[in-house]
């Protein structure tokens, strides 16, 4: 088995990408199960395999008092004691890879100690890697290329799994962001140059995303960054074609292979 795990802001898109991202690994060959570890989803656009709210739901805490993001907070932390049934649960599958889409509330599962123990309970010892969505409306301009970059790297940081970085919804974007802009973004200074050149912020607001784009490319974080569109599925394969990479390189990387 071999572990996806989807996380992102509210409303990145996350449990849609979990949906057509599986069928289009499915369309190759591999088999996937769907994991849903947000214990306060109302609606999702798949049919989950394993579903975290068939042990603990966001509703039961709240009716003990608790508002929204406590019980959230509750329901993740009482899901390690059901680990081992889940963990039992995706092993009976024995799917090629598995996706886990993860809380809407990112801070809260990502930045509490309960989220990333019971992610690596569930993963266990098997590869894994994290899909972290970007939101297109932090592309339009540089100032926002960096906040969601850096928030991107603070969870790489707190999950301590290889990483791929993707820009949901590309299709709203620009033309020329997402052939001009995007694709250029691993290259040493390139994002630090945009900010620099900002007219329409002050000072100490350019200084400090110079100094965070800087601290990033320090640190190698900013590698490739992949534009996503439900409605490309060229996009969908070639996001797969770069988990496969990273799941199944080396001797095992025989699967159904993609050239991008």
């Amino acid at each position: 088995m071999r572990f996806i795990v989807l996380v992102g802001p509210a409303g990145s898109g996350k449990s849609t990408l979990t949906a057509e991202l599986a069928d289009t690994i499915e369309s190759y060959g591999p088999s996937v199960a769907r994991v849903n570890y947000d214990p306060a989803a109302e609606k999702l656009p798949y049919e989950p395999e394993v579903d975290i709210r068939d042990f603990v739901t966001v509703d039961e805490f709240m009716e003990e008092g608790l508002g929204p993001n406590g019980a959230l907070i509750a329901a993740v932390d009482t899901s390690f004691k059901y680990v081992s049934e889940i963990r039992d649960k995706i092993s009976d599958i024995n799917a090629d890879y598995v996706i886990i889409d993860t809380p809407g509330q990112l801070e809260l599962f990502a930045y509490r100690v309960g989220g990333p123990v019971v992610l690596r309970a569930v993963i266990g010892d098997s590869p894994a890697a994290t899909v972290f969505l970007m939101d297109a409306v932090f592309f339009e301009e540089p100032i926002g290329m960096v906040s969601i970059l850096t928030l991107a790297s603070s969870v790489a940081v707190r999950l301590q799994l290889p990483q791929v970085n993707v820009v949901s919804k590309s299709d709203l974007l620009r033309e020329e962001v997402i052939e001009e802009v995007i694709p250029r973004l691993g290259e040493e200074g390139f994002l630090s140059g945009l900010i620099a050149s900002m007219d329409n912020v002050d000072d100490f607001v350019r200084n400090l995303a110079r100094s965070l784009s800087d601290a990033l490319y320090v640190s190698g974080f900013i590698g490739e960054v992949i534009p996503v569109s439900i409605h490309d599925p060229d996009s969908l394969s070639k996001l797969y074609a770069k988990l496969q990479q990273i799941l199944a390189g080396g001797d095992d990387y025989i699967f159904y292979d993609y050239t991008v």
